[in-house]
């Protein structure tokens, strides 16, 4: 991960150069937006452990140095475009910290590219990983379950995706398994209608038998290319007619008991069956989150270790039970006491069950 967002760094810094002497200012501010998104919905994301740790081990402390130098050199690049809020982080990154650095960062010289740190194979990798985890989030929210719920399987339309980034597919996305090069159209319904303000102006006595060409293509196919900027050519009386994005109206859905979300070639489906065990997990996550975060509104601190009072559901209490040691790890709690009837308590939802916590320091 810190070889990735280095990586990232220098061919930004590399592109927004480039594109700032061609004078395209808009180009140069996307690609700082596009890198703000990854370093902060990724990078930080996937190494909240690591800045967590309540060990200083050198895994954390290569994490903040390296979040370190990315912020400050980020900070460089984006002065000319935000010069006010990138000054006042400057003043709090640097210059709090090193009297002898320039005393604006608009002093600062701007930052020099090291190509030997430019990894163009791993970003790909990455950016690859990262992308199948934004689609496999939309499949999730276009059925409503929720990241918390675990589910059983992905399947992924790629056949290759190295083992790393596979575990971090799963991670993500709470998923058991991940199958790759798996074939859409046994889990995807697909709807390629005719654009009629389009085709019908050019074409309006042949739609029927437009209608009947698309229905005999694969559809899996002609949806690719159309979602791709393509052209599919159908042949009627001797007349050539290229069916493309602008002409055709094309729905991807999951069939009964699948997600479905695709962007270009990659297509991702989520197998959307909750069996009684990944519904038992569900409830455990929810749990963890609730307690995260009434933590969070009661003011604590981060290892503060606290006290966990739970009351009012016998069946999520026994899940909590059972799960025990695995919510004393995750919330810092030395005990979970159960219906003790004199303790104020705040109502929670958990996955559609109601159950009375509390929390205290």
């Amino acid at each position: 991960m810190d070889r990735w967002i280095i990586s990232k760094l220098n061919t930004l810094i590399k592109n927004v150069e480039n594109k700032l002497d061609c004078y395209d200012i808009t180009g140069s501010a996307l690609e700082i937006e596009e890198f703000t998104d990854s370093l902060s919905n990724w990078y930080v994301r996937r190494n909240r452990e690591r800045f967590w740790s309540q060990e200083l081990t050198d895994d954390k402390i290569g994490a903040y140095v390296t979040l370190y130098k990315v912020l400050v050199e980020l900070c460089k690049i984006s002065a000319p475009f935000v010069p006010f809020i990138t000054e006042e982080i400057y003043q709090n990154l640097v210059v709090g910290l090193d009297k002898t650095a320039p005393e604006s960062i608009h002093l600062c010289s701007w930052p020099e590219v090291n190509e030997n740190v430019i990894d163009k194979d791993l970003e790909k990798e990455m950016d690859l990983a990262y992308k199948i985890v934004k689609l496999g989030r939309s499949a999730r929210n276009s059925v409503n379950i929720k990241n918390r719920q675990p589910l059983s399987e992905m399947l992924i339309s790629i056949d290759t995706l190295p083992e790393y980034y596979t575990d971090i597919v799963k991670e993500e996305l709470n998923v058991k398994e991940v199958v790759l090069g798996a074939e859409m159209s046994e889990y995807v319904n697909f709807e390629i209608k005719p654009n009629l303000p389009v085709l019908g102006k050019e074409y309006g006595k042949l739609i029927p038998r437009i209608r009947e060409k698309i229905a005999k293509k694969n559809q899996m196919d002609l949806a690719n290319t159309v979602k791709n900027g393509g052209t599919e050519y159908i042949e009627i009386d001797d007349t050539q007619i290229g069916l493309n994005a602008e002409n055709l109206l094309v729905t991807m859905q999951g069939k009964e008991g699948f997600a479905f979300s695709g962007e270009g070639e990659i297509g991702v489906v989520l197998d959307t069956t909750i069996t009684p065990e990944l519904a038992e997990e569900g409830i455990l996550r929810e749990v963890l989150s609730k307690v995260q975060n009434m933590r969070k509104d009661s003011g604590f601190e981060v290892l503060d270790r606290i006290n966990l009072y739970v009351a009012g559901n016998e069946k999520v209490e026994a899940i909590i039970k059972k799960y025990e040691e695995t919510i004393k790890h995750d919330t810092l709690a030395n005990n979970i006491i159960y219906d003790e009837e004199k303790r104020k308590y705040v109502d929670t939802n958990i996955n559609g069950e109601n159950l009375k916590i509390n929390v205290e320091r």
